[in-house]
């Protein structure tokens, strides 16, 4: 690679991150949350809980193809930020859907190394680590859920109280968990080289996406400020965010949901 080569691709990136507005984020998860806590009217509630979770997983998106972009060579720097969707599930499975070498140095070299605040490093650090791996979940178990949002419109949502329980041997129905939301999309799978079309039931407490919402917004900020720190860029104290639970036992109560699915369709070939 050439040195005029090299200064170019760092230019591109410095500028990507430079002007990669992601606070824009933070702001329309606040307004929508307000909005909803606001509405009482139960249709106008489910529009904004589909707008939230919608939300939700395209910043969980964006997270990942930000922290994958961050952490390669400068060469591979562009094609990074356009990353097909099988290879960031990939890289998301070996990376982040449970504690890996790669998630420790993304928190403790990236996030919290941007920080000056060094108290209670050991609890931020299992609550961002515990954090990551739930919200890594939430995308390998919902990224179609953008695509039924954007093509078709195949998707509906209601705010709503459901209760997931099991029945026992003796008539009894134990309460495994509960949500106060429901969104059901379809999505389309290959399956024995037959095209299905899967219908997803999943059940959510709102108040936990608002929560990770902010949480995925934390980190995308901190990203953005290790990048423009590596260019020796002047760095605020506003611009480094931290996220905390200030209730934990609120938090823990917003624990809960569900994610099914069936298959509903097989799709013939047409005949030519």
């Amino acid at each position: 690679m050439t040195k005029d080569l090299e200064e170019e691709l760092n230019n591109f990136k410095f500028s990507h991150y430079k002007n990669a507005d992601f606070d824009s984020f933070t702001d329309k998860i606040k307004q929508l949350y307000s909005r909803f806590e606001k509405i009482k009217d139960k249709r106008k509630q489910s529009r904004i809980i589909l707008e939230i979770y919608t939300l939700y997983i395209q910043v969980v998106e964006l997270l990942f193809i930000n922290s994958h972009a961050l952490s390669i060579s400068i060469d591979r720097f562009p094609s990074a930020l356009f990353i097909n969707t099988p290879n960031l599930q990939k890289y998301i499975e070996e990376n982040f859907k449970k504690t890996t070498k790669y998630s420790t140095w993304f928190l403790t070299k990236v996030i919290f190394n941007v920080s000056r605040n060094n108290e209670d490093l050991k609890d931020r650090y299992n609550l961002y680590s515990n954090l990551l791996q739930e919200v890594s979940k939430d995308y390998l178990n919902d990224f179609d859920l953008l695509n039924a949002y954007k093509h078709g419109y195949r998707i509906t949502a209601k705010h709503d109280k459901s209760v997931l329980s099991i029945g026992t041997n003796g008539g009894q129905h134990l309460k495994l968990n509960e949500s106060d939301s429901t969104i059901i999309y379809f999505s389309k799978k290959k399956i024995d080289g037959t095209q299905i079309i899967i219908e997803h039931t999943l059940n959510f407490k709102v108040g936990r996406i608002f929560g990770k919402t902010l949480f995925v917004c934390s980190l995308l900020n901190n990203i953005k400020a290790a990048a423009l720190l590596h260019y020796k860029q002047t760095i605020r104290g506003k611009d480094i965010s931290s996220f905390s639970i200030v209730d934990k036992s609120e938090w823990a109560d917003t624990f809960g949901g569900s994610h099914f699915k069936k298959s509903v369709f097989r799709l013939k070939k047409t005949q030519t």
